[in-house]
């Protein structure tokens, strides 16, 4: 795309006129005003592919009717939905907590806390790759380089299953977190590409409900391996070994598949016609934010960089998976610490999956149909923080519910997801935003295992009174960042009303690419 002049005397467009139609914010750039009307408008350097997709199908501002817009979001969902959702099945942490109760720490000779680097070497790989992913998911095609990494990380995960020594385990531990680094970012983009504002939250919570999905399938099939591999002394692989070939090979598969399946962008989907990716691009065109660009710019990283939300999504990510190993690699040692055997504990740990799919879509259809996500959000961690002090507290039977409704927390995760997607606009700034969340995120996950020392087996207490503290702050933080957004609104709203009639947005500004700062059209998700 070539940048246009006041005046492009190749594409006949319109004259344009420097018109600085918001002047109260020092992010924002001044703006061009078409002067007329034109059913075609030349692309700029730097606008978003919803520009370039508009002026082929020609649908600016089209009428979208009801009955059209479902059937199009049915069509959307048979093909989007249902790959999202398995890869994100599959790519599931909880495998190594699985291992831990079916002989990796015997096979391998695991001693002391070596277990506890294990599962936070895998966050250090995320870490290390995760400003590198986020110019990669912009420079190469995001379906194609997403199934790169997926494919990539099956057959690591595969590969844990030959390890014999620790520092082999600390090896493919490494290169899975390096993989999996694209994976957040990537379905934050995805979702924001497919879905308007009002249908994102509840789709975040549905792809992200998969997590349970895991736990309860995972629990399920160790305990078959578990049981009918792991006491047969002849069998020729262990249980944990079973479990990573499985799980590693699948995942090959669904990425593979991926390739083939999944599109880009709507701009080259498929399974939609010419007729329906502009009706699309209607549908999504009040996200103010278009479908990407693969232009990078360091303007945008600066305003990441700067905006209040950004840090107040990354506290509330780092700090709620501090405790995120009671889920993940600790799950099955923290239920055997409350008296339960290995095995016993691998069928244990399956409800709480039960009740993170159950509140994981219950609060997120309730905050699609309300509009009002945070609040249900914070409803989640209520139970969440009794459940943490049950643990802290209690033996057996009142910890082992408070283990499972802990299960609550990840709403907060699936909201955050869901603000990063409907509320962060520009492309480079969204994904340095999803990029910095995910740090939050890794940097939580590396001190996760390490609250859980050896020393304080089997009960963990001073892991589960930080857990306790934790989901309070956490809690505070959703409340700040609700108040953050609705003050913001309300600014937008009487900025617009104060200028009244002499105010007039650039025609289709919602897919220049513009961030949610600069443009004062935007309204925040709250």
């Amino acid at each position: 795309m070539t940048e246009i002049s006041e005046k492009d005397k190749d594409a006949g467009a319109p004259e344009t006129v420097e018109k600085p139609v918001q002047a109260k914010s020092g992010l924002e750039e001044p703006m061009k005003e078409p002067a007329l009307t034109s059913a075609y408008q030349s692309p700029r350097a730097g606008a978003d592919a919803a520009l370039q997709l508009l002026q082929e199908t020609g649908s600016l501002h089209q009428a979208l009717d009801p009955e059209a817009n479902r059937r199009l979001v049915r069509r959307i969902d048979k093909h989007v939905m249902p790959l999202i959702c398995i890869i994100w099945l599959y790519i599931d942490k909880t495998a190594i907590s699985y291992a831990s109760v079916t002989g990796i720490k015997e096979s391998i000779g695991l001693e002391g806390n070596e277990f506890n680097w294990v599962a936070s070497i895998f966050f250090f790989g995320q870490l290390a790759f995760e400003f590198p992913t986020i110019r990669l998911l912009q420079l190469f095609p995001l379906a194609k380089y997403t199934s790169v990494n997926v494919t990539l990380w099956g057959a690591t995960l595969a590969c844990l299953a030959a390890c014999k020594s620790y520092a082999g385990l600390l090896a493919c531990r490494f290169f899975l977190g390096v993989l999996e680094a694209a994976v957040v970012p990537a379905w934050v983009l995805f979702t924001s590409q497919w879905y308007t504002k009002e249908e994102q939250a509840f789709r975040v919570g549905i792809w992200f409900s998969m997590c349970g999905v895991a736990q309860m399938f995972g629990g399920f099939f160790a305990y078959g391996v578990a049981t009918h591999v792991g006491k047969d002394p002849n069998a020729a692989l262990r249980g944990w070994q079973i479990i990573f070939l499985f799980l590693g090979l699948f995942t090959v598969v669904m990425g593979i598949a991926f390739w083939f399946v999944m599109p880009d962008s709507p701009a080259v989907a498929g399974f939609l016609d010419k007729e329906q990716k502009g009706l699309h691009l209607e549908r999504i065109r009040h996200n103010e934010q278009g479908i990407g660009s693969q232009t990078f710019k360091w303007a945008q990283v600066k305003e990441a960089l700067t905006d209040t939300m950004t840090w107040l999504y990354a506290f509330w990510v780092f700090a709620a998976n501090v405790p995120n190993s009671i889920a993940t690699s600790f799950g099955n040692i923290l239920v055997t610490g409350i008296g339960y055997s290995g095995e016993e504990s691998l069928l244990l740990v399956t409800p709480l999956g039960a009740w993170e799919i159950v509140a994981l879509i219950g609060l997120t259809y309730g905050a699609m149909k309300t509009k009002q996500r945070l609040y249900f959000c914070i409803a989640g961690h209520i139970p969440a923080i009794v459940g943490a002090i049950l643990m802290a507290t209690t033996e057996r039977i009142p910890a082992l519910i408070g283990y499972y409704t802990s299960g609550g927390i990840p709403i907060g995760w699936t909201t955050i997801l869901g603000l990063q997607s409907s509320n962060v606009a520009g492309s480079t700034k969204k994904v340095t935003v999803a990029c910095i969340g995910t740090i939050a995120y890794t940097v939580g996950n590396i001190i996760s295992p390490q609250t859980f020392q050896a020393r304080d087996a089997p009960r963990y207490l001073p892991a589960k009174i930080s857990i306790c503290i934790i989901y309070v702050l956490i809690t505070i933080d959703l409340v700040v960042m609700r108040w953050v957004l609705d003050r913001r609104n309300k600014q937008r709203d009487q900025e617009k009303a104060a200028l009244g009639n002499t105010y007039k947005p650039e025609e289709n500004h919602e897919f220049l690419d513009l961030t949610d700062l600069q443009n004062r059209e935007f309204r925040y998700e709250v």
